[in-house]
């Protein structure tokens, strides 16, 4: 059973209805959110999480979880981490022997539509699955408002400059808001203390090592990433960033496609790109296409979870070493 993300946000006991669910997608923010909410849901009961090198070192690890009762509560939830088909037999093991007692949750990457688990968890009654998809514009600002809903001095402005200075990525937005709510403790925003708060100077910086990577223009980045200082704690904001101009090429590229018009596809663009960024836009047009921009996605979440879950000690080597990729990658004829 299909469900939507935002369905599952709004009342995730809907989710109580279902022996297992299985959320993908490369949304790590959303996931995180989730995960949350269904903690929370399940307070009441004993918790087990578990990562998929640990089902791989123990193949009756899973197994032994679902059959042995909880000793201190009635029901027990497992949630299973970074899940991907090398376990694919354990989890299909256990999905097709419901247990009343049991709830299983199972967090994955991107899983392709041939996927087995995938097309498992869609067609079983008693399964769901919720396809975690990134954030756009619109789904951010019903993010923020939803978080900030009991505040005064929020303006659209504000939204807007919160998402953009987020790189549109969910994980970093809310760790802008909970600056915020952490600051703003009497729930009145000051719209200038904000500015401050989120220093978008790094921002600008950061952006000129994204399109001098996004054009192929190695000496500019070479020379960009000796004269940059790259934050660990904004990591994430640097994959944001680079992940939403890969996603808006890609959209440059779908325009393309209907009217074979570069000033059109720009022009055509919602949200409107802002005058001064057309140039750059097409430059990195001539140097991408569709393939080379899937794979970059690829990369970009590689990248992002390898800080998530393992390096995040060496999150800014992490960040260069994904520029320099990108860059190569651009300036290939694939």
């Amino acid at each position: 059973m299909i469900i939507k993300s935002f369905e599952a946000e709004k009342n995730v006991s809907v989710l109580d209805a279902y022996y297992a669910v299985l959320l993908y997608g490369e949304n790590i923010g959303l996931k995180d959110d989730i995960k949350i909410l269904i903690k929370k849901n399940n307070k009441n009961c004993e918790l087990i999480s578990l990562h998929q090198n640990e089902i791989l070192k123990n193949q009756s690890i899973l197994s032994e979880q679902v059959s042995n009762s909880s000793l201190f509560n009635e029901k027990k939830i497992i949630i299973i981490n970074d899940f991907s088909e090398k376990i694919k037999k354990n989890i299909l093991e256990i999905v097709n022997e419901a247990n009343d007692d049991v709830k299983i949750f199972i967090f994955a990457d991107n899983l392709e539509k041939k996927s087995v688990v995938r097309s498992h968890f869609e067609k079983e009654k008693n399964l769901a699955i919720i396809p975690c998809y990134q954030d756009n514009d619109r789904t951010l600002s019903i993010y923020v408002n939803n978080k900030l809903r009991n505040y005064t001095g929020l303006t659209q402005n504000l939204i807007n400059l919160l998402i953009k200075n987020s790189g549109n990525d969910r994980k970093v937005l809310s760790n802008e808001i909970e600056k915020i709510c952490a600051l703003f403790q009497s729930k009145k925003i000051n719209p200038d203390k904000v500015f401050e708060l989120i220093n978008n100077a790094y921002n600008v910086e950061f952006e000129n090592l994204r399109d001098s990577c996004l054009e192929a223009n190695k000496i500019d980045l070479n020379t960009n990433l000796s004269n940059v200082s790259l934050l660990a704690e904004k990591s994430y904001l640097y994959l944001g960033i680079l992940n939403n101009r890969v996603q808006k090429l890609l959209d440059l590229v779908d325009q393309l496609e209907k009217n074979k018009n570069v000033d059109s596809a720009i022009d055509n663009m919602k949200p409107k790109i802002f005058w001064k960024d057309k140039p750059i836009f097409k430059r990195q047009l001539r140097v991408w296409n569709r393939k080379k921009l899937i794979k970059a996605r690829e990369i970009i979440l590689e990248t992002e979870i390898l800080i998530k879950t393992k390096l995040g000690s060496i999150s800014e080597v992490l960040i260069k070493k994904l520029l320099v990729e990108l860059c190569y990658l651009a300036s290939t004829n694939a």
